[in-house]
């Protein structure tokens, strides 16, 4: 509970029944106090409370007359318990059928007062649940008529029944806008819309108020009556609000003769491609600006944008990971301000990513080329710079990339290729050794035999030979 009142003549009682309170357990914000019935009557109707506890005898006005004013003059009812002396026993009995929920006699037991705090606090949680799911289920009704285009059927007709009672009885005037982030007057209807939109809807005599409590942009509805016009207040408001989200200033309904955009989103998409970001940019701040003016529709304006992002979505997949959709919906960001400088910086940012990715599958493409040169040239005098120079590539960069694809540096691919055709002639050849070097690829004996063995532990003679006695006794076991 948020406020309790204690309304006791006495002081030292007041005082004894406000420490008790304050040590129930039971969460409130204030306790206040009051001296007699007027008084108490007199807070109850300027605060909201939310417990009264009341003493039946007092000066001016007792408690009797305070609950019984209670009933008639206030528009909410507080909880109500009633301190008695014994004496006092059938007024309060007469307090309890008068709305009170429960009396304590004096002296008050502090184990008494607890319980029964905790009971009132029970009920209130109770009470403020069923109303919290009342309002819910109204303002869900709400948005569900105000979603929906057509006013017709049976269905229709029963929520009008259910829920037309308590809808403005007279006219009123719809806005859609943000978040407001200030608390609305209780004849302020607020109903969530699409995206960030909300939808507000006031008396037409409260209209000029809440225009001020709104953020831009902001679209407003022309003065309608009935819950059968809401779906066309939202309709008017929202298409207002779309106009303001291009303007930056508040709209109204108008009629609109729209021309179509002078750009695709295949056009968009293909300048991406080019890593030209700035004209795709240009290009879509200057439809925002013929959408300002009027002249083209926010709609389609908006699917633009959607079908620009779809094109990227599928020309560079692997590319969108961080964007998350994020650039999808035009009408899930504030402005068009706001949109188009986000997506101008992330639009740079792809291009660096498509950029980088062409440099990479062109690199790789140039070393797949290099690799299949020297898979065919190893037998004739070949050196790094000769091979990086013919794929068009920095000596440094041709290194390192060479060693990124092959797994080993140049030399000892190089190498590896050579020793491999040397194994394969000596085992196919009679040939001398010195021939199958050069055949090989080395132009130096004695660099071709040192080099041999250290990559396979033979000498090539050596290795020969074990290769024609492996053949020998594998003929032998057949």
């Amino acid at each position: 509970m948020n406020t309790v009142l204690i309304a006791e003549d006495e002081k030292i009682l007041r005082a004894g029944l406000r420490t008790m309170v304050s040590r129930s357990g039971v969460p409130y914000t204030e306790i206040l106090e009051a001296r007699d019935g007027q008084e108490a009557l007199e807070i109850l109707k300027v605060r909201q409370v939310d417990l009264l506890i009341t003493d039946i005898r007092m000066p001016k006005m007792d408690g009797i007359e305070l609950v019984s004013r209670i009933r008639d003059e206030l528009d909410y009812s507080p909880a109500v318990l009633v301190v008695s002396g014994y004496d006092d026993f059938s007024y309060a009995v007469e307090m309890l059928r008068n709305g009170a929920q429960d009396y304590l006699l004096k002296p008050v037991e502090r184990e008494r007062l607890y319980n029964a705090i905790r009971k009132v606090e029970e009920q209130i949680v109770e009470r403020n649940a069923e109303k919290e799911a009342r309002e819910r289920e109204y303002l869900d009704t709400l948005r569900q008529l105000m979603m929906e285009p057509d006013a017709k059927g049976d269905e229709w007709r029963e929520r009008l029944a259910r829920y037309g009672g308590d809808f403005f009885s007279g006219p009123y005037v719809g806005f859609c806008s943000g978040e407001a982030g200030v608390v609305m007057p209780d004849s302020v209807l607020k109903i969530r819309a699409v995206g960030s939109v909300v939808f507000y809807a006031s008396p037409e005599s409260g209209a000029n108020s809440l225009e001020g409590k709104l953020t831009l942009p902001i679209g407003k509805s022309r003065v309608h009556r009935g819950l059968e016009a809401l779906h066309l207040a939202y309709r008017e408001a929202l298409e207002a609000w779309k106009v303001s989200f291009f303007t930056g200033d508040l709209r109204m309904p108008r009629e609109s003769s729209y021309k179509p955009l002078n750009v695709t989103a295949e056009q968009l998409a293909g300048l991406i491609g080019l890593s030209k970001w700035q004209d795709a940019s240009r290009l879509l701040r200057s439809e925002s600006v013929r959408v300002a003016h009027g002249e083209a529709d926010p709609e389609e304006y908006a699917r633009l944008c959607g079908r620009f992002m779809e094109q990227l979505e599928k020309t560079y997949p692997e590319l969108m990971v961080d964007s998350n959709g994020k650039f999808d919906d035009l009408w899930s960001f504030d402005t068009i301000n706001r949109y188009l400088r986000e997506l101008e910086k992330w639009l740079e940012e792809l291009c660096v990513r498509t950029s980088a990715a062409f440099s990479d599958f062109e690199n790789r493409q140039k070393i797949r080329q290099a690799v299949q040169y020297v898979q065919a040239h190893f037998r004739e005098p070949l050196n790094m710079a000769e091979v990086s120079n013919r794929v068009s590539m920095n000596y440094s960069l041709f290194s390192t990339l060479f060693k990124q694809y092959t797994g080993v540096n140049f030399v000892s691919y190089l190498q590896n290729l050579r020793i491999e055709e040397t194994k394969r002639l000596l085992e196919t050849t009679d040939w001398r050794v010195s021939e199958i070097g050069r055949r090989s690829g080395f132009t130096d004996d004695k660099h071709f035999l040192k080099t041999f063995k250290s990559v396979t532990g033979f000498s090539p003679t050596e290795y020969r030979k074990s290769r024609l006695l492996l053949e020998r006794k594998d003929g032998e076991d057949g």
